[in-house]
C-alpha cells in the first residue's frame, strides 16, 4: 500500500521538522537530581502551581515534563508536547501528535484525542480534530461543533464559519452554552472587544454588531479597524489616508495617516510617511495629538505607561529592523537607543536585549542589576521563585542569582555506540545555528571527516559579528533514524531576508555509516541498472494522481524524481520530498512521498552498504 506525506511550514517551526528517533540522555539539574530522556519545542510562560514545563533533551527523542522550582521532575517526562498551566490548573499535554488537558496531579481531565488545544477562556477551550474544531468544557465535554473554524472566546462570544454549498465560507458567533448567537452570515467577522465586534459584509462595507448580534451601525469602507478604546481605524477608500470614528460612525479623528493601528490604554501608533520605504511613526492621544512626533522607524506599547521608539538599523533600509529606546508615557527617551527587542512590563519589570545579553530592566529603562542576564536574544521571564529563558531559540530555568534550575542535555547517547552533541554557531546576533557533532566513532581519523562534513553542510563561514546582514538565518538538526551502523540526520535552516514576505525554509538529511565515516546517497540504495529513478518516480506519480489534490500539488508540476532526488530513510520505507516551490505552493511545506521498501525490494541492492549498514 502506498502511502504519501506533507511536511507544512509555519514561519518559526520550519527550521525545527522533527523525525526523530529513540535515544537516551542526561539533563542538567541541580546536584544528585534524576535526569530522564527527551527532547521538545518551547513552552509558554507557565502560571503559578509550582509546576513549570520542562523538556529532557534539545537532542535526541522528544520528551517533556514539569519540574518544581528546584529543577527536579514532578511530573515525569513522558509527553511529547507540555504547556503551561493555566490558573485553572489544568495544562495542554499529549504524545504521538494528539493532546489533551491534565490535571497537577498528571491526570487527563480531557483525553489526548486532540490534535490542539487552546487556552480556557471563561471555561472554554477550543479544540481542534481530524474532522474539524470543537468548543469543549474544562471535562472535555464538546459544547459545539464540529465546525471548519472556531475562534478563541472574547466578551463571552466565539467566531465560527460553515461552508456554503457551493464553497463560500460566511461567519458567525456562538455563546459559551454552545448557542448560535448570529447565525453565519457575514463574509468575515473580527473577535469582540469591549462589547463589539466588527464584521465584513458580504456585498462590501462593514457593520459594527453588538454581542446580542444585532447590528449597531453600517460603514461603507474599504477598512475598518477593531473597536478599542470607543473608536475605530478607517479608510474611507482604498488610497486614502486613515482616520478614526466612534461606534455612530462620527469622525472623532479626521483622515491623515497613512497607516492607523488600533488604540491601546488610551494611544494608537499611527504612520505619517508617504515613502513606502521610510517609516515616520508617531503616537497619538483620543484627541489625535501626537504624544510621539511622527520620527521613527517603529513604536512599540509596552503596558503600564512604557514605550519603545525604534531607529532604522540601517539608515538606507528601514526593514531591517530597528532600535530602541525605552521612554515613558510622556514620549521621553529614558535611554539612548541600544536594544534590539523589548517585551512588555509586567509589575514593573521588562525584558530586553542587545547586541550580546537578554536581562531584565526597569522602568527607568535600565537593567535591573540584582536580577540575572544570560548570553544570547531572547526572553526573560521572572516567575514565582525562577526564571525562565527563553534565548537563542532554547528553554531552560535559572534561579535569581543565575545559576541553573534546570537545562536540557546537550547530547544524546546512541544504541549504536556514538553520542550526538549539539554544538552553537553564533557569530553574529542575526545568525544562529545548531549542529552536530559525534564521538564515539572507532576511527578518529574517519571521525574528524565526518565533523568536518556536517559542520560545513550546516553553517556558512565568513559571517563576523559586526556585519549587518540583509537576513537572518537560523538552523538546526535532529536525529531521523539510527539503527545499526546508521545515522541519519536532519538538518533545517530558515532564511529570511528582510523585508520579505517570509523566508524560506531548507531541509537536507545526512545519511552516515559510522564505522566507515560514509555519506549514503539515493543510488547507493538499488542495483546497477535497476533504472530506479523511473521506477520511484511512476511510484510517486501514481501517488499525486491519488492524494495530490489534498497535498496541494499542482496540476502538471510534477516532472519526474531526480536521479538525486532529496530523501530519507526510516524504519520500514523511502522517503523522497520536493522543495517549497517546486510542486507544490510554499504552505504545502516540503511534499513528502513514502514508498515502503517491500514495494521496492526487487530494486534494492540488498547486498549494498548502504542496505547492510541498518539490515
Amino acid at each position: 500500500m502506498m502511502r504519501f506525506r506533507c511536511i507544512f511550514l509555519s514561519a518559526l517551526a520550519a527550521v525545527l521538522l522533527l523525525l526523530l528517533a529513540g535515544c537516551g540522555n542526561a539533563g542538567i539539574g541541580k546536584p544528585g537530581q534524576e535526569s530522564p530522556e527527551g527532547n521538545g519545542q518551547t513552552a509558554r510562560d507557565p502560571v503559578n502551581f509550582g509546576l513549570y514545563p520542562a523538556q529532557v533533551s534539545y537532542v535526541g527523542e522528544n520528551k517533556w515534563g514539569y519540574i518544581n522550582d528546584k529543577g527536579e521532575f514532578v511530573l515525569k517526562p513522558v509527553y511529547s508536547e507540555a504547556h503551561e498551566f493555566q490558573s485553572d490548573g489544568l495544562a495542554v499535554a499529549g504524545s504521538g501528535g494528539r493532546v489533551g488537558v491534565i490535571n497537577t496531579k498528571a491526570k487527563f481531565v480531557v483525553e489526548p484525542v486532540y490534535l490542539s488545544i487552546g487556552n480556557y477562556e471563561e471555561g472554554r477551550a477550543i479544540a481542534q480534530s481530524d474532522d474539524g474544531f470543537r468548543v469543549i468544557d474544562e471535562e472535555g465535554t464538546v459544547i459545539f461543533g464540529p465546525e471548519g473554524y472556531i475562534g478563541d472566546f472574547s466578551d463571552g462570544r466565539a467566531v465560527f464559519y460553515r461552508q456554503t454549498s457551493d464553497g463560500k465560507l460566511l461567519y458567525g458567533y456562538i455563546d459559551t452554552s454552545g448557542n448560535i448567537v448570529v447565525e453565519p452570515k457575514y463574509e468575515y467577522a473580527g473577535s469582540f472587544n469591549e462589547g463589539f465586534a466588527v464584521a465584513t459584509l458580504v456585498n462590501g462595507g462593514y457593520a459594527l454588531i453588538d454581542v446580542t448580534g444585532k447590528e449597531i451601525n453600517k460603514f461603507n469602507f474599504n477598512y475598518l479597524g477593531t473597536y478599542s478604546n470607543g473608536l475605530m481605524a478607517y479608510q474611507e477608500k482604498q488610497d486614502s489616508k486613515y482616520g478614526y470614528i466612534d461606534k455612530n460612525g462620527g469622525i472623532v479623528i479626521k483622515p491623515q495617516f497613512t497607516m492607523a493601528q488600533d488604540f491601546k490604554d488610551g494611544t494608537a501608533v499611527v504612520n505619517m510617511s508617504q515613502d513606502p520605504i521610510v517609516n515616520k511613526y508617531g503616537l497619538i492621544d483620543k484627541k489625535g495629538k501626537f504624544i510621539v512626533q511622527p520620527e521613527y522607524n517603529d513604536i512599540l506599547i509596552l503596558g503600564e505607561g512604557m514605550l519603545a521608539l525604534g531607529i532604522p538599523i540601517n539608515k538606507e533600509y528601514s526593514y531591517f529592523g530597528s532600535k530602541y529606546a525605552i521612554a515613558g508615557a510622556d514620549g521621553a527617551p529614558l535611554t539612548d537607543f541600544i536594544y534590539y527587542g523589548v517585551s512588555e512590563y509586567k509589575n514593573g519589570i521588562a525584558s530586553a536585549f542587545n547586541n550580546t545579553d537578554t536581562f531584565f530592566i526597569d522602568r527607568t529603562g535600565l537593567k535591573v542589576e540584582n536580577l540575572p542576564s544570560v548570553k544570547g536574544a531572547g526572553t526573560l521571564s521572572l516567575l514565582d521563585g525562577i526564571i525562565k529563558v527563553d534565548v537563542d531559540r532554547r528553554l531552560y530555568y535559572i534561579d535569581r542569582e543565575g545559576e541553573i534550575v534546570y537545562k536540557p542535555s546537550e547530547f544524546a547517547k546512541l544504541k549504536i555506540g556514538v553520542t550526538v552533541f549539539e554544538v552553537k554557531y553564533k557569530p553574529n546576533r542575526n545568525y544562529l545555528v545548531y549542529y552536530p557533532k559525534l564521538s564515539g566513532i572507532t576511527d578518529p581519523v574517519v571521525q574528524n571527516e565526518v565533523n568536518t562534513k556536517l559542520k560545513n553542510m550546516s553553517i556558512k563561514n565568513g559571517i563576523t559579528p559586526e556585519m549587518e546582514l540583509d537576513y537572518s538565518y537560523s538552523g538546526d538538526f535532529n536525529i531521523g533514524f539510527n539503527k545499526e551502523k546508521l545515522l541519519v540526520l536532519e538538518l533545517t535552516a530558515y532564511n529570511y531576508p528582510f523585508g520579505a514576505a517570509h523566508g524560506m525554509p531548507t531541509m537536507e538529511y545526512a545519511h552516515i555509516n559510522v564505522v566507515s565515516g560514509r555519506f549514503y546517497e539515493l543510488k547507493d540504495l538499488f542495483k546497477s541498472g535497476s533504472n530506479y529513478v523511473k521506477v520511484l518516480s511512476d511510484i510517486v506519480a501514481a501517488q499525486i494522481k491519488e492524494h495530490g489534490e489534498e497535498m496541494g500539488v499542482w496540476p502538471d508540476s510534477y516532472k519526474g524524481i531526480t536521479a538525486d532526488q532529496p530523501f530519507f530513510i526510516t524504519k520500514d520505507a523511502l522517503n523522497l520530498y520536493f522543495e517549497p516551490y517546486e510542486i507544490a505552493p510554499y504552505a504545502a511545506g516540503f511534499p513528502t512521498f513514502t514508498i515502503p521498501f517491500t514495494e521496492i525490494m526487487d530494486i534494492i541492492r540488498t547486498d549494498g552498504s548502504f542496505w547492510l549498514a541498518f539490515n
